[in-house]
């Protein structure tokens, strides 16, 4: 690789060659301010609050745009630059509203940051600012307020060049020109929400975050991963303490260039409002009857374990199946498999429910998405979550219940609705002695379940994800149990201490 060898400030630095002059002072720590630049867009050198000074030039470069040259000597705080970034800065702010205590961008905008350290400090402009459209709808997940635009079309660049989408242009001219959509569009592609990370000024902001929050209100700010597919992106949980507590109000994309760069769907962004649906499951069930009524957990293990060890005793290990979620972490994939493969000798486990959890089932449906809606298939696969030697898949395990040589299941975390047609959960299910599902929302199989009990949902874990190029990412809670909710490491720790006398292994909390 060619490289170049420049000073900037005084300070030699060698970037690889068509580096640009913007991207060579990162290297060194030094700032240069811009807004329309982004690296993963077209640089358009739009907004001209890059430019910087360059011996023999004869007037000021814009940084983005300038790809250095061997022996070039650049100057980014000079008596010129500075005048010149104070003049730009005044241009932005001329029609600019001074509403930055209630901007849904106020603590986090490159304006302000600019302003403050950059600005003039005072405006000269004392005539009527120009008015532009409020609170203009773009999509379901979108508000545009035109009178913040600085029309640096990071927006426009990311719709047309990113996803390809197109719905965004420039339009008028002038003093007059404001970022709209085209005739019949709307913002609605599937990365939409990528728009409100891009725009520096808030003129884009969620309709899900707006005017719910500061950034100095949210107590935690959570480095973790998405479950939501199989690409696993790298994300950030904002948490506030709301009336009912901490609550997520929303998620960022992290940067990973191996996993997501600088992206994430919407579905990630904003699919987040489960982890605090009311209907989630928040204490144990059990059956009585036709009814489902509250168990502390203590008893319901014991119950759980006495009529297990009964079923054991009885049939064998291999009347016992266990079908697992690929939402599970590797850890508890490795807890469960050691505790009903090698401890009690069942060979009849599986996760493969759908066929893009499969090893050559799962595909891309974009740049970003997955078919396989799970974040650790390949965790599972590779903590061997799989039918042992002669033991059974989902397929099989589901068979054999409705032939009544299954007589104990355990279903965890995962839905079996996607098999409802191939096998009708009632009649299939019906014939169980014992049916324990853990899960987040009642299920059809739930329903039917002799024990149901509550699972922590993907914000409340701790653990892995192995994502479908085999990088094993760490997750992180954001939230703690949203009830009365163990661990699956917790219950099966339980669960041992009632299969005492059957359970050969030990350690598993």
């Amino acid at each position: 690789m060619n490289t170049v060898t420049l000073k900037i400030d005084g300070r030699e630095v060698t970037v690889p060659e068509g580096t640009s002059i913007l991207e060579a002072a990162k290297t060194l720590g030094i700032e240069i301010p811009h807004y329309c630049y982004h690296p993963k867009l077209e640089v358009v050198g739009s907004c001209r609050m890059c430019q910087v000074e360059m011996e023999k030039a004869p007037k000021l470069v814009i940084s983005c745009a300038t790809t250095v040259t061997e022996g070039m000597v650049v100057y980014t705080r000079s008596p010129k630059v500075e005048k010149a970034r104070k003049a730009v800065l005044e241009f932005f702010l001329l029609n600019h509203p001074l509403d930055c205590p209630i901007c849904d961008r106020g603590g986090e905008c490159p304006l302000q940051d600019y302003t403050m350290r950059y600005g003039p400090g005072e405006s000269r402009f004392t005539e009527e600012k120009v008015n532009r459209i409020k609170h203009k709808v773009f999509g379901p997940y979108i508000i545009f307020d035109a009178e913040r635009c600085i029309l640096c079309t990071r927006c426009v660049r990311f719709c047309r060049d990113v996803v390809g989408t197109g719905e965004l242009g420039v339009f008028d001219r002038g003093d007059h020109s404001q970022i709209g959509l085209f005739p019949g569009k709307s913002l609605d592609n599937k990365f939409s929400g990528n728009v409100i990370d891009l725009c520096p000024v808030g003129a884009l902001t969620s309709r899900d975050y707006r005017f719910r929050s500061r950034p100095w209100d949210l107590i935690k700010k959570v480095d973790t991963i998405c479950a939501l597919c199989s690409r696993g992106c790298n994300t950030t949980v904002d948490v506030r303490h709301l009336m009912k507590g901490q609550e997520i109000l929303r998620i960022r994309p992290r940067i990973n260039e191996e996993v997501n760069s600088c992206w994430i769907c919407d579905e990630g962004r904003f699919g987040f409002h489960f982890a605090h649906d009311p209907a989630r499951l928040r204490e144990p069930l059990h059956r009585q009857g036709q009814k489902l009524v509250p168990l502390p957990w203590k008893e319901a293990t014991a119950r759980i374990g006495e009529k297990f060890q009964e079923i054991l005793r009885r049939e064998g290990p291999g009347a016992l199946g266990v079908i697992a979620s690929s939402r599970l972490t590797s850890e508890e994939a490795h807890l469960v498999r050691r505790f009903f493969q090698e401890s009690l000798g069942t060979g009849n486990m599986d996760y493969q429910v759908r066929r893009e959890q499969e090893p050559e089932g799962d595909f891309p449906e974009d740049f970003l998405r997955r078919a396989d809606k799970s974040p650790n298939s390949r965790g599972l696969r590779e903590a061997g979550l799989l039918p042992g030697e002669g033991g059974l898949g989902v397929r099989g395990m589901l068979e054999a219940a409705a032939g009544g040589r299954l007589k104990v299941l355990f279903l965890l975390e995962e839905d079996l609705a996607p098999l409802a047609g191939e096998f009708p959960l009632e009649r299939t299910l019906s014939g169980l002695e014992l049916l324990v599902v853990i899960d987040l929302f009642m299920t059809e199989a739930g329903r039917l379940a002799h024990f149901l009990l509550p699972a922590l949902g993907p914000y409340e874990k701790e653990g892995t994800f192995t994502n479908f190029q085999g990088r094993r990412q760490e997750v992180k809670p954001a939230l703690g149990p949203q009830g009365d909710i163990w661990p699956l490491g917790q219950f099966l720790d339980e669960l041992e201490m009632a299969l005492r006398g059957v359970v050969v292994g030990a350690g598993y909390g």
